[in-house]
């Protein structure tokens, strides 16, 4: 069972999150800030929506009280439609997601079952966080903290430990669908896990035959935007040939063993800089490159050792297979959009039934013809539009012939 909080005067919002949710959402309401504030002091929340024009100090506070009671509580902002500054506000102080009205169920309904998700993968991290430092030893000098990932190999037990933390982690990131998502995921995870202050997410363009960044942190944003990279040349080539993590170190090793002329070393390491890292680490996705991950130096001054090397390699491979399956899902999602814009162009009604008699295509058409709203029908037994289409489809449907 999970607890949703809507925060809005507005009764028609109210009415229709109650009529889109079912029995496995508590929700709680709440007319005014004062009230969600004390909502949320007794209730554990786990996703809010929040009906507040954002263009005013006092939504932006609400939201800034909402983190510090709830610990980093999931925000889907509802807000007008097509007002794209708003949208940016939003983002920016922390709303998880944007959904915009006018509202309809099966819009409610699907940022409910992201945000849940959102949450869940919010509080699997946070275990493998913890996780990870209470793997790492005291330093007695200090009393701090010194990470184990950053010594010299020697503490097998220790990283086979590490190998099953990230293996978890790698779980959480197969569940994320929405690519910009995963890229946020794997930034932030990757500064946390290894310490670094820099970290790019560098997107395979391929039908444009480029690469860019995708999500970074500690780059400047007028620098990151600037940077593209000619997938065949540099940098991108010997990735995608070689498919193998490359510091700056294998760059002179390439030179000596002739495997790199002076020229292609002296491009590779420009683009390095322009991306002010130390480390990149290719991602594969059906075989070939589709994106790069870039490293900066370490926070606490020290190297990459062997260890961190196998461990970002192992990461990588999970990736892949998480980006992989952020591409399938949104090649599904735009077929899915695409077989709903024919649908409700075709000028005539259409009505589709699965083999439980549950109707899972109903136009507007139809909608207009029966007199039947798409979203009171949809999923429902073919019974609810009347005897005599109900016959016919049923009839259908046993026979298995068109009528």
């Amino acid at each position: 069972m999970h607890s949703i909080l809507i925060v809005s005067d507005d009764k028609s919002v109210n009415n229709l999150f109650k009529k889109s949710l079912n029995e496995d959402y508590v929700i709680h309401y709440a007319k005014t800030p004062d009230d969600a504030l004390e909502i949320l002091f007794n209730k554990d929340i786990d996703i809010t929506f929040l009906d507040i024009i954002l263009n005013n100090e006092g939504a932006t506070k609400l939201l800034e009280k909402f983190r510090q009671i709830n610990i980093d509580p999931t925000i889907v902002l509802i807000i007008p439609e097509a007002q794209p500054m708003l949208s940016e506000d939003a983002l920016r102080i922390g709303a998880y997601e944007l959904l915009e009205k006018p509202l309809t169920n099966e819009a409610i309904q699907h940022a409910s079952k992201r945000a849940l998700e959102k949450q869940s993968l919010k509080k699997e991290l946070g275990f493998i966080h913890s996780h990870i430092k209470n793997l790492q030893p005291v330093n007695k000098d200090i009393g701090l903290p010194e990470p184990v990932i950053n010594r010299q190999p020697g503490a097998g037990e220790i990283n086979l430990k590490y190998k099953e933390v990230f293996q978890k982690f790698s779980k959480v990131l197969a569940r994320v669908h929405d690519l910009g998502k995963l890229a946020d995921l794997t930034v932030e995870a990757m500064s946390e896990i290894f310490g670094v202050g820099k970290v790019v997410f560098m997107l395979v363009y391929k039908k444009e035959g480029l690469s860019r960044p995708y999500r970074y942190l500690g780059l400047d944003e007028t620098v990151a935007k600037k940077i593209c990279f000619n997938n065949n040349q540099s940098i991108m080539l010997w990735l995608a040939k070689n498919h193998q993590i490359l510091t700056k170190d294998d760059i002179e090793r390439e030179v000596a063993g002739n495997k790199l002329s002076i020229r292609e070393a002296i491009n590779i390491q420009r683009e390095i800089n322009l991306l002010q890292a130390h480390i990149c680490i290719p991602v594969l996705a059906y075989g070939s490159l589709s994106s790069v991950i870039t490293l900066g130096n370490k926070i606490s001054g020290k190297v990459f050792f062997d260890e961190d090397i196998e461990l970002l390699s192992m990461l990588a491979g999970y990736i892949g297979m998480a980006v992989e399956n952020a591409f399938l899902y949104r090649e599904a999602n735009l077929r899915k959009i695409l077989n709903e814009n024919i649908l409700e162009n075709i000028p005539c009604g259409v009505i589709a039934i699965n083999s439980n008699g549950r109707i899972n295509a109903f136009n507007k058409n139809a909608a207009k013809m029966l007199d039947i709203s798409s979203h009171d029908i949809l999923g429902k037994d073919v019974k609810h539009i009347g005897s005599l289409f109900t016959d016919i489809l049923l009839r259908t449907l046993k026979d298995k012939k068109n009528v």
